[in-house]
């Protein structure tokens, strides 16, 4: 009750209602619960003997914790992360977490009535960790995973109030997911889908009214209490950040698959029915294998082509500048985070693995002595998606089919393995995050948008020529702008 109280508050004060927005509709990009008879659902399964082995371990205790999807739960969790009680002396983050949590079960529920999936304990008859609410779940649908939703979903909003900890604090959401596993109450592809889920609301939330101010409001909180300042731009001349600036993926996501792991034979399964995939009988390209020929290529130029028709708008140096040149910068980043972790690992692709042909000859060779895991592309494309559906928020579920699309190619090509492109979507998240600290970014963003819906760009004008109020984008007034960015003053947009 308290919650929904606190909500509805919220809802208030901001404009907004709690039934005024429409949210992503998981059934037309997520590609739902695997087949009893896929190579999903051995891997499913697999994990599932996994996480029943580590019950008793320290890991099996912290399971424990992380079951209850309460709000006080992922507070007492980050708290940890980032040294800091963010239960007490945090009304704006506490009200953040209240707003985020409230969207975040309506698209749970919204994603459980389209798909009905029997959790793992329920199909064996087995007990779980946490034998108490077997009964209150056993009939409502696994998928997808509701710790990894949220866990994931408040990673990625911390990500953009504390920077400074990012690494750690994606690692922790990563660990939500897990721990459903280990409780026996969901499949590792619930897990995956709840992940991307996540990544999907904090898009669109990015899209509502107040939102961003509740944000900053956050971000300035926590650095005030913590005395951390975080930098409201990147170093890089090219991109909104360096490399080094961005989530780490190493620190955040698990290792490889071991080649003598079960787990491994599902990439392998993956990577052979790709291939198959490619031609039909008479040795002609298939449909799949013509669309993963047309991704090959990693520029912001293709991602244009490829993202315009959904978009509705071309997206081109000529046609919409404001918006190519986010779709430039941003591109870089896709890829860039990907690559600490390619070399830390150096995992083979699945080419030069089984030391066969990809659907791509002229890649071949200076990708040969690269690292496969995780995947640029898969990143790339997901990242893409994410961005410009806060351009154009109808268009979200058709723009990450597509991106989904794009990274499933690089396994059909032969470049990736399954696993590589599954974790290439979460690198995409971190980065997604940690793109909304920065002001260029921000400011480019809006210019975008404006650009996009007909309307006039941001005149650039010095803070002494009015004394008229000053309002961030959301419309909440501001006693004097605390970081450089775009405000809104004398009924235009001004930029301190």
């Amino acid at each position: 009750m308290r919650r929904r109280i606190c909500f509805l508050m919220t809802a208030i004060l901001l404009g907004v209602s709690s039934h005024a927005q429409d949210l992503p509709d998981a059934s037309r990009f997520l590609p739902g619960p695997p087949e009893t008879t896929s190579v999903q659902y051995i891997k499913d399964y697999l994990q599932y003997v996994w996480g029943k082995s580590l019950r008793d371990s320290t890991r099996g205790q912290q399971a424990v914790s992380d079951f209850s999807t309460e709000i006080s739960t992922y507070l007492k969790a980050y708290s940890k992360v980032l040294n800091t009680d963010l239960t007490s002396d945090m009304p704006k983050l506490n009200l953040l977490f209240e707003y985020c949590m409230n969207y975040g079960i309506r698209m749970q529920n919204q994603a459980q009535k389209s798909y009905s999936y029997r959790r793992p304990y329920a199909r064996f008859k087995d007990k779980t960790l946490i034998p108490a609410f077997e009964d209150t779940y056993r009939d409502v649908s696994s998928y997808p995973a509701s710790q990894a939703l949220f866990g994931w979903m408040y990673a990625m909003v911390l990500t953009e109030i504390a920077p400074d900890r990012q690494n750690e604090i994606l690692a922790r959401g990563y660990d939500f997911g897990a721990s459903s596993v280990i409780s026996g109450y969901h499949w590792d592809s619930d897990v995956y889908a709840g992940f991307l889920l996540a990544s999907a609301l904090v898009s669109r939330l990015h899209t509502f009214p107040g939102f961003s101010g509740m944000i900053t409001a956050a971000r300035t909180e926590y650095e005030k209490k913590t005395g951390v300042k975080n930098p409201t731009a990147g170093n890089s001349d090219e991109a909104y950040f360096a490399i080094s600036e961005l989530p780490d993926a190493y620190k955040y996501l698990p290792a490889p698959p071991e080649t003598i792991s079960p787990f491994f034979a599902c990439d392998l399964s993956a990577y052979e029915q790709g291939k198959a995939a490619r031609e039909d009988v008479y040795g002609d390209l298939t449909e799949t294998g013509q669309q993963a020929l047309t991704d090959i290529t990693y520029s912001a130029d293709n991602f244009c082509k490829v993202y315009s028709p959904i978009l509705g708008k071309e997206i081109s140096a000529t046609a919409t500048p404001q918006l190519y040149k986010l779709m430039s910068l941003v591109h870089p980043l896709g890829n860039g985070a990907t690559q600490t972790c390619k070399a830390y690992y150096m995992r083979p692709r699945p080419y030069v693995q089984m030391n066969e042909l990809t659907l791509y000859a002229p890649d071949e060779d200076h990708l040969r002595d690269t690292g496969s895991y995780p995947s640029g592309h898969a990143s790339g494309s997901w990242l893409h998606a994410l961005v410009l559906a806060e351009i154009n928020p109808d268009a979200e579920e058709a723009l990450l089919a597509r991106a989904y699309l794009f990274g499933q190619g690089r396994v059909v090509s032969g470049y990736h393995w399954q696993s590589d492109v599954d974790m290439g979507r979460l690198v995409a998240s971190a980065i997604y995050a940690r793109l909304h600290t920065n002001t260029a970014f921000l400011e480019q963003l809006e210019l975008a948008r404006q650009e996009y819906k007909g309307t006039s760009a941001i005149r650039d004008v010095r803070a002494e020529q009015s004394e008229a109020p000053v309002y961030n984008l959301q419309g909440i007034r501001v006693d004097s702008p605390s970081h450089p960015g775009v405000y809104i003053q004398d009924g235009r947009k001004v930029v301190y």
